[in-house]
């Protein structure tokens, strides 16, 4: 399974260059070199990784790994060289107009520019000479050459030329980069640009695991064909460093997304004490009866939303059943549980719906009652507010009231003492009614 850690890393570098590739990091040639670079990358480990060697070797023809194991090389030294004229890139981006055609800023530019194709061009020369002069074989995925002392070296220098073009390509660029960085200082595109340092770090020093194969094949004639297990942790390293700088700039949005998900969340959790016993007694109020599973919303806010409404039209239905002695309840229970003055108003508001859920409950309204002050409404004018954050916020807190306060609970007792007593009158009444005479 870790020779197959290579393929998602390639893969990630191939889609990598199709975002760059309908991007404009800076300039046009900014997003062009970056989704050359990327998309070589991807492709040369796509190639040298290992199961797609003994894929070929398999095929019957064994000479052919060798060209596959060579245009992995050439692959990999062609994102060198797009990584390297990123640098000049940058740079010519920063100057904006004045780097146009003509101005003295854009012909150094261009002269880097051609410098680092004909470096490309000459180490892709040089390495297909060497690798012609070693004529290696394939001995299970190791390169070998003969016992001769210029076999050995031709394959040596094979390697060891495209490790240096890779660190000096990776050099400039990452000399440009920390050069942004510490221009940019703190902030997201600071902490973005010094990720993407970090990832060509990371990138030197999977660069650098090839003198190991340069001493093998300068002592024993032998390396690695293919990449090895460590290559695909530095890569996927330097992948990981690359995607966290890339999505650096989408962090806050991300991190307000996760943020909102959660407040809505916990407000609809909040809401969930009230709401059960309204919908308990009018299931009507539901605004989605299909939904019958306690599991989480997948969209909260809607669901907050939702819950928000249909407990409004719970209390809206439960304005006929207001009992005008409630008040008297009230004071009493506030008497031997007094509330705290910040929660005087909904503390009133809650003992008005306990008790007018206890009278929907029994399908009555309430007969006149003795003179008192009025009930608190169920809908407070004063405490509705604008926004559906401080209206969820507002019922909440009611919510909580509702099922903690303990005035609430003596309301909601004698309330229900109450309705049991007029069942039973009702009860006999209807007896009595039956009884013949």
């Amino acid at each position: 399974m870790s020779e197959l850690a290579l393929y998602p890393v390639g893969l990630f570098f191939v889609l990598s260059s199709a975002h760059f590739s309908r991007s404009r990091i800076d300039s046009r040639a900014a997003a062009r070199f970056t989704c050359y670079g990327t998309a070589l990358l991807g492709a040369a480990l796509l190639v040298l990784a290992p199961p797609t060697v003994r894929a070929v070797q398999g095929t019957g023809v064994a000479l052919l790994a060798v060209p596959v194991i060579v245009l992995g090389d050439g692959l990999r030294d062609g994102a060198a060289a797009a990584m390297r004229l990123l640098a000049p890139a940058l740079r010519a981006a920063d100057a904006g107009p004045a780097a146009g055609h003509g101005s003295p800023v854009a012909e150094p530019v261009r002269r880097e520019v051609r410098g680092g194709l004909a470096l490309l061009a000459g180490v892709l020369g040089l390495r297909l000479a060497l690798i012609t002069a070693a004529a290696p074989g394939l001995a299970g995925e190791d390169l070998t050459v003969g016992p001769e002392v210029s076999a050995r070296l031709a394959l040596a220098g094979y390697t060891a030329v495209g490790m240096l073009h890779t660190a000096v390509c990776l050099t400039a660029l990452l000399r440009e980069l920390a050069r942004r960085a510490r221009a940019v200082g703190p902030g997201r595109l600071g902490t973005g640009l010094r990720l993407l340092t970090g990832a060509l770090v990371a990138g030197l020093l999977w660069n650098a695991w090839s003198m190991d194969d340069v001493l093998r094949a300068a002592v024993t004639g032998s390396q690695d064909g293919p990449e090895d297990l460590l290559c695909a942790v530095l890569g996927g390293l330097c992948a990981a460093l690359i995607a966290a700088g890339l999505a650096s700039t989408l962090w806050p949005a991300a991190a307000g997304a996760v943020r909102g998900w959660l407040l809505a969340h916990r407000r609809y959790r909040a809401l969930t004490p009230l709401w059960r016993d309204l919908h308990t007694v009018l299931p009507e109020i539901a605004l989605d009866p299909a939904r019958r599973l306690p599991l989480p919303p997948r969209d909260p806010r809607f669901a907050l939303y939702r819950r928000i409404i249909e407990i409004h039209d719970a209390r809206l239905i439960l304005r006929q059943h207001l009992d005008p002695r409630t008040a008297q309840w009230l004071e009493r229970a506030a008497r031997r549980f007094p509330p705290p003055s910040a929660h005087a108003a909904a503390t009133a508001e809650a003992a008005t719906l306990a008790a007018a859920l206890e009278l929907a409950a029994a399908g009555t309204r309430p007969g006149p009652g003795p003179a008192a002050p009025a009930a608190a409404p169920a809908v407070s004018v004063a405490d509705s507010t604008d926004t559906m954050d401080g209206e969820a916020d507002h019922l909440a807190h009611l919510a909580r009231v509702y099922a903690t306060c303990p005035a609430v609970a003596e309301v909601r007792t004698r309330a229900r003492a109450e309705r049991a007593r007029a069942e039973r009158a009702l009860a006999e009444r209807a007896r009595a009614g039956a009884a013949p005479l």
